[in-house]
C-alpha cells in the first residue's frame, strides 16, 4: 500500500471510532428509557416523545458526531445535519418498536373462562 492510501484508510478508522462511543452512548440511553418507560407505564404510541426527551444529551452528543464525520467526508453541513436526523429517528423509531413488542400493560389479561360443573345424575327410583 502506498503511504497515501494507509493516511487514508486510518484517517477513516480513527474518524469511525469519533462515532462509536456517542452511538454507544445514544443506545445504551435508549434501552435506559425502555426500562424507564416500562417502569412508568408509557403508552406506546406516547414512547417516541419520551425516549427523545430521556436521551436529549446522548442524542445530541451523537448527531454531533455523525455531523462532523460527514462533513470531514465532503458533504455540506445542512445536508449532513438532515442525514443525521434522519438516523436519530431510525434508532428511535427501532426502539419504539422493540418497546411496543414488549409493552404488555395496555392489553387486556385473558380472563379464564367460568368453571361449569355438570350437575350430579340423579338416581334412579324405580
Amino acid at each position: 500500500m502506498t503511504p497515501f492510501a494507509i493516511g487514508v484508510v486510518a484517517g477513516l478508522t480513527f474518524l469511525q471510532a469519533s462515532i462509536a462511543a456517542p452511538r454507544q452512548d445514544f443506545t445504551d440511553c435508549l434501552k435506559k428509557a425502555s426500562l424507564q418507560a416500562a417502569a412508568q407505564k408509557v403508552a406506546p404510541d406516547q414512547y417516541g416523545a419520551f425516549a427523545k426527551q430521556q436521551c436529549s444529551s446522548a442524542g445530541d452528543s451523537f448527531k454531533s458526531a455523525l455531523v462532523a464525520f460527514d462533513t470531514k467526508n465532503g458533504v455540506k453541513r445542512a445536508k449532513a445535519s438532515t442525514d443525521a436526523d434522519l438516523q436519530l429517528d431510525d434508532y428511535i423509531a427501532s426502539s419504539q418498536e422493540k418497546y411496543e413488542a414488549k409493552a404488555n400493560f395496555n392489553k387486556p389479561s385473558p380472563t379464564p373462562a367460568p368453571v361449569i360443573q355438570a350437575a350430579a345424575p340423579t338416581p334412579k327410583k324405580d
